[in-house]
């Protein structure tokens, strides 16, 4: 009995541990304000397949351009929201995700616990 009572200890200890470690790969409200704040930065939409590149300043503006269209589109807001990282769509309207640390200057969005975008290559001020 007491085996395992320590084996339950151990299984319950160990998913404690695992939630905890999964939380902290996610970037907090300050770290998000201060990688996406006057950056651009390339993002893959993983959900259909297409690259884009984006730039968010510190008025709230989102840009967005598309390389295939060669088009800016200059309507769209950002903003956090406790430690996520929200944008408007016009169509399709709000979208908040957690952002997770991957290295090397790669981070995925997490949206609804699903990997829906790649963003890299952040660099300062816009370049599109």
């Amino acid at each position: 009995m007491k085996q395992i009572k320590i084996m339950l200890f151990t299984l319950i200890s160990s998913f404690t541990l695992m939630n905890t470690a999964f939380a902290e790969d996610f970037l907090t409200e300050d770290a998000i304000k201060t990688l996406f704040t006057n950056h651009s930065f390339d993002v893959i939409n993983e959900v259909i397949g297409k690259d884009y590149k984006i730039f968010d300043n510190d008025k709230g503006q989102h840009f967005v351009h598309n390389p295939r269209k060669k088009k800016t589109f200059k309507v769209r807001k950002w903003w956090t929201d406790g430690a996520t990282h929200c944008t408007s769509h016009p169509k399709r309207g709000d979208n908040c995700k957690k952002m997770k640390e991957m290295g090397d200057g790669v981070y995925h969005g997490i949206s609804d616990g699903k990997h829906t975008h790649t963003l890299s290559n952040f660099r300062p001020g816009r370049d599109f």
